[in-house]
């Protein structure tokens, strides 16, 4: 279940009654679906599964030498994670791709900032 931007009939508190946190809509945004996205869901459960494969074949061999496929899942996880959500981080992730980050700015939906939500958080700061 995604979790969504704060709505209308939450402006005026922080947090759900269960403790769940909305979430910024200054330090996140959502993007628009574009017309490879399902296929590069796809892609990345894909990366992901031969990732965990070759990981398990060349872990016990060489720690080093499966390095690159534990990044290669973490890139993907994040990425599959970021478009099922269709939300991500404005500052990025740790040690994801920038060029990931620059295309799905590229693709995100416009915001009004006199909202009540956007106002309040930027006069905290």
């Amino acid at each position: 279940m995604t979790k969504p931007f704060r709505e209308n009939k939450y402006l005026n508190e922080s947090g759900s009654k269960k403790g769940t946190w909305y979430m910024n809509r200054l330090d996140y945004f959502k993007f628009h679906e574009y017309p490879g996205y399902k296929k590069h869901k796809v892609i990345a459960i894909l990366v992901w599964l031969i990732s965990i494969y070759l990981i398990s074949i060349i872990l016990p061999i060489s720690f080093l030498a499966s390095l690159p496929f534990v990044y290669c899942c973490y890139a993907s996880l994040v990425s599959f994670n970021i478009l099922h959500n269709k939300v991500c981080r404005y500052r990025g992730y740790f040690l994801y791709p920038k060029k990931f980050l620059k295309f799905f700015m590229s693709r995100k939906v416009e915001i009004d900032l006199n909202d009540f939500d956007s106002i309040a958080t930027m006069s905290k700061k």
